[in-house]
């Protein structure tokens, strides 16, 4: 059966190109080599595309990103989305919301085909991301498909990839002059998921204040975390029952730094005079646990709304000077840290 209704996602297809590079050469912009404008003219010619009138001067047709994220549930997540909401608003698109929390468990043919089944969606015309799993797959499958993307709060290391993320590693180390400062010299530290360039950055961070002071970095003072309280709590209990337990603890994010505040109080130790601990977000419960979370505040809703624009400026073929951007983040101080305990 003939279809009724030839799309910028059809002419893309035949002309073996992206639905952005399409929309430039309706549009009469730049940024096209001539070859690849006469391949889509002649796709159009071929298929009788006929733009839509409402759609003309849009750098798009569909005006449809796709947020892609690990869990909805979370305070970090919901703030980055928030965000992008906002940005989306602002800016006139539509979002299609995918999670991956129900994927966690499948293999990875079947992630792959949720992925390829995204991709393959003609109103989706780019992609945010916030750490995804099985990053690598998905990356790839939008460069085959010359899709635009932008990913949240993760980074693979070079310029030349479109990223949001804050100043992790400066935040760690922000964290660590303040211990080191109340007199704290053995310092544990909780890591991220480490598949994940924000884990690594923090990492970084914590050693980074460490040789700043000639301490030498000592590997049973470092365990590693999922984000999660449970994990926080679990890592926390096995920090404080070494034979030299650290007089503070640095979380790689808020949760887990509950998570360590419960087994420091499950110890008998009171948080902020006999241990010390930090997190990292700033995440609204931060300032109403008890003691309040001394933390490293990173701006989750401005990080959703700067990777949207960003993202548009791709679709839309604007100049981008830099694709890779840190936002600053900021020590906040209260009351889960204090000057270190005397030992004998």
């Amino acid at each position: 059966m003939e279809k009724l209704h030839v799309t910028i996602a059809d002419v893309a297809k035949l002309a073996q190109v992206s639905k952005m590079s399409v929309s430039r050469v309706l549009n009469g912009q730049t940024g096209v080599s001539e070859s690849t404008r006469q391949r889509i003219m002649e796709a159009v010619e071929q298929l009788g595309y006929v733009p839509n009138a409402g759609t003309r001067g849009h750098a798009d047709a569909t005006k449809m990103i796709a947020l892609l994220i690990t869990d909805i549930t979370t305070s970090y997540m919901g703030e980055i989305v928030r965000g992008v909401s906002s940005a989306a608003e602002r800016l006139n698109y539509g979002l299609m919301l995918y999670t991956q929390g129900n994927m966690r468990s499948a293999n990875h043919a079947e992630r792959t085909n949720f992925y390829l089944s995204l991709l393959s969606n003609s109103m989706v015309d780019g992609v945010l991301m916030v750490v995804p799993l099985d990053y690598e797959v998905i990356v790839s499958d939008l460069k085959a498909h010359n899709l635009a993307y932008v990913i949240i709060d993760h980074h693979n290391g070079t310029d030349n990839e479109p990223s949001v993320t804050a100043t992790n590693r400066k935040g760690v180390l922000d964290a660590m002059r303040h211990l080191l400062a109340l007199g704290h010299r053995r310092i544990g530290f909780i890591t991220g998921r480490m598949d994940i360039a924000c884990s690594l950055d923090r990492m970084q961070g914590y050693r980074d204040g460490l040789a700043e002071v000639g301490l030498e970095y000592v590997p049973e003072l470092v365990l590693e975390g999922d984000f999660t309280q449970p994990t926080g709590f679990r890592q926390g209990q096995a920090l404080l029952q070494l034979p030299e337990p650290p007089t503070a603890i640095i979380a790689s994010n808020d949760l887990m730094a509950f998570g360590v505040m419960d087994a420091a109080k499950a110890a008998g130790l009171r948080v902020g005079h006999d241990f010390s601990i930090i997190g990292f977000d700033d995440i609204f419960m931060a300032s109403q646990v008890y003691p309040p979370l001394t933390t490293i505040r990173q701006p989750m809703a401005d990080m959703g709304a700067d990777a949207f624009e960003l993202l548009v400026a791709l679709l839309e073929g604007r100049t981008v000077l830099n694709l890779r951007r840190e936002l600053p983040t900021e020590l906040i101080i209260r009351e889960s840290t204090g000057r270190a305990p005397h030992r004998e």
